[in-house]
């Protein structure tokens, strides 16, 4: 069962910060995130179903980040709007959850 705050989150446009066991830091890390989708990964081998955020605090700018959902911990909804415009730039815009984001649903 998908996370009830992830889902909200994306319908109200609404950062989030999200506690996870980060592969790459091997370490339980708090960061801010954009909540993108929720489904397979085209980047990994085996195509299981994992949050996808949009990562907004990297040095290295923006990208994403997926993770497993045994390594999510949780998930708090900030008060802080964003505007999908400032995150989405790739075409054709393609979603395994469905979410009313006007041209970017």
């Amino acid at each position: 069962m998908i996370n009830a705050e992830f889902l909200k989150a994306i319908e109200d446009k609404k950062y989030v910060n999200v506690i996870f066991f980060s592969r790459k830091d091997r370490a339980v890390v708090t960061k801010k995130f954009v909540p993108i989708d929720y489904g397979p990964s085209k980047k990994e081998k085996i195509p299981t179903d994992r949050y996808h955020f949009y990562s907004i605090d990297e040095a290295e700018g923006f990208h994403t980040v997926s993770v497993l959902p045994e390594n999510l911990k949780s998930i708090e909804i900030l008060d802080e709007h964003f505007d999908p415009a400032q995150y989405v730039t790739w075409s054709p815009i393609v979603w395994s959850l469905k979410r009313n984001w006007g041209k970017y649903s």
